[in-house]
């Protein structure tokens, strides 16, 4: 595996000489994960205080899928 110097392609390798080029937009998956876990960071009692706001402000953008 390796990364694009931009850090927003991964190329990955198999045991059957393929090759996956995968593509991220970084800032959409870190609002899809603050998505799928802002439930748990305001209700979870493992979660401090502190950081029941880490997802604060994030926001998917429209017509994104993951």
């Amino acid at each position: 595996m390796s990364w694009s110097p931009d850090g927003q392609t991964l190329a990955s390798g198999s045991d059957d000489n393929t090759i996956k080029l995968w593509h991220f937009d970084l800032d959409q998956l870190i609002a899809w994960g603050c998505e799928w876990m802002k439930d748990y960071l305001k209700n979870s009692s493992s979660v401090s205080e502190e950081d029941r706001c880490l997802c604060d402000g994030v926001r998917v953008k429209q017509n994104s899928k993951p």
